[in-house]
């Protein structure tokens, strides 16, 4: 057997990073780069479970601030849903777009929801609430400031977020007791979502939205949207809409939208104002359906103004 050779070896030991011996070699041709040492990313946590429905676990991506891990510092928390035509999401399309957000001083939660055709409509509006009281039992956990939250999404993302606030508790839009754990969003930003869906092959598209096996239609229960058209308003934020104060609204569509007509912005806009709503309204002149025009410095520098006038 070989004697083991142990000369200088040195036992590990739980060193603070402040009594850590900082190394002293100098090779030559080493050179020396101080920059600071201050955390800058946002940490992300991925894939994190926050429900089983149907069989299914649900998972949310979670971005923290930099600087947050170890501490008990608490942050606005959104609740960020991905567009998807209501079937199944990319979940990562806008991670970069919501990492530049986190930096801003946000907890985002990007959530996963149930997908047509399998689940149709209210699955994905009841799963956007399962993950946000998700988040409101994690506060600690999370560093989220559990009085402070909204909801925040992009096409058919824009239109659960929208339908989700309308409706926050109606216990027949929520899977969970609605008088346990009640919502109060303190408001909503909506990127290019559709409202009323029957009217979205009114006007110039590039997409069959109506029959059976369009996209819509099979959020809609695989059914042609002109056959079923109670179902279809009971799906549309807009029938929410009254004189009854609701979160303050953030709309932003691009005027060249070829997949969710403007219109169906226009619609939501001038509901919610003709009922005396809280809401602000931005054409993104010139762009299609879900570009980076809205994530443009100053497109978000208007979203996050107008966040935090509101949480």
């Amino acid at each position: 057997m070989t004697k083991r050779d142990m000369t200088n070896y040195i036992a590990p030991k739980d060193y603070s990073y402040k009594d850590f011996p900082e190394a002293t070699d100098t090779p030559e041709g080493m050179q020396t780069l101080k920059v600071s040492l201050t955390p800058s990313y946002p940490h992300v946590e991925l894939n994190v479970p926050y429900a089983i429905k149907d069989g299914i676990t649900l998972h949310l991506h979670i971005l923290t601030p930099a600087g947050a891990q170890g501490k008990d510092t608490r942050y606005p928390l959104i609740m960020w849903v991905q567009g998807s035509a209501f079937h199944k999401q990319q979940l990562g399309n806008h991670m970069a777009h919501m990492i530049e957000v986190a930096k801003h001083g946000f907890v985002v939660a990007m959530v996963e929801y149930r997908w047509a055709p399998e689940s149709p409509f209210p699955a994905q509006i009841k799963d956007l609430k399962t993950a946000t009281r998700f988040m409101l039992r994690h506060a600690g956990q999370y560093h989220v400031d559990a009085k402070r939250y909204l909801a925040w999404g992009d096409s058919s993302g824009g239109h659960t977020v929208s339908t989700a606030v309308v409706t926050a508790n109606l216990q027949e839009f929520n899977d969970e007791d609605v008088t346990e754990q009640p919502l109060d969003y303190k408001c909503c930003v909506d990127f290019y979502g559709p409202t009323d869906i029957s009217q979205m092959n009114k006007v110039p598209s590039t997409q069959d939205h109506i029959t059976p096996h369009s996209l819509e239609g099979e959020f809609f229960g695989t059914n042609h949207i002109y056959d079923v058209p109670e179902l279809v308003q009971k799906g549309n934020p807009i029938t929410y809409v009254g004189d009854s104060p609701l979160p303050p609204f953030l709309i932003m569509h691009g005027n060249k939208d070829r997949l969710v007509p403007f219109q169906q912005s226009v619609l939501f806009y001038k509901a919610l104002k003709a009922h005396h709503q809280d809401v602000t309204f931005y054409k993104i002149d010139q762009s299609d359906h879900g570009t980076d025009a809205f994530f443009t410095p100053e497109a978000l520098e208007i979203t996050f103004n107008f966040i935090k006038s509101h949480i």
